[in-house]
């Protein structure tokens, strides 16, 4: 009876620390993110350098399912990457853009700040533009995320996040591929709450 009661009192201490801090259950959410962009672990066929940081920015919106978990999608412009070298004429670039959907799972830290974390998938589409001759490349890769969010009060809350996309491109139809790293700020107005 004992062992019952702590495992209740315990489940009910780490459920009371998640709910405050994550949107409220059965509500919507929507936000933009803005940050930097970095295009890293490249494969390409030519010889080449690669000037693999820019910037990237977004849009999303969630429905928080309950206190720790929520589905969310949008759209990420993830930058482009300079390709410089004896086969690319200086000023080619790579740029990919994608849409994206994921699962979020919360954790509170306190009434007003969570960490989480997100895994899903991203429809990339890639362009690269090799002496005026302009080649793209579509698929469907993961995507992982973590992040910290803060509630400034009911309605608007702000991020952080690190977010990974694996192997974007196709270096035999495009002439390059690589993982796009990206760390972002943004910001979220929550609905109904």
């Amino acid at each position: 009876m004992k062992k019952t009661l702590i495992t209740l009192i315990i489940v009910n201490a780490f459920t009371a620390t998640t709910a405050f801090a994550a949107a409220e259950a059965g509500t919507w959410y929507a936000g933009s993110k803005f940050g930097w962009s970095h295009y890293n672990d490249t494969n390409s066929h030519h010889d080449a350098d690669f000037d693999g940081d820019n910037v990237g920015g977004g849009i999303f919106t969630g429905y928080q399912i309950n206190n720790w978990l929520a589905v969310e999608g949008g759209y990420d412009y993830l930058g482009n990457m300079g390709v410089n070298g004896n086969h690319g004429a200086p000023g080619t670039k790579m740029k990919s853009q994608g849409l994206q959907a994921s699962l979020k799972a919360s954790y509170g830290l306190n009434s007003d700040w969570d960490l989480y974390g997100r895994v899903g998938v991203m429809g990339y589409r890639a362009e690269s533009d090799i002496k005026g001759h302009n080649n793209f490349d579509t698929g469907i890769r993961p995507v992982l995320a973590v992040g910290t969010e803060y509630a400034f009060n009911n309605n608007w809350a702000g991020r952080l996040e690190y977010q990974w996309v694996s192997n974007v491109g196709n270096a035999n139809q495009i002439g390059v591929s690589s993982d796009v790293s990206s760390v972002m700020a943004g910001i979220s107005y929550r609905f109904g709450q």
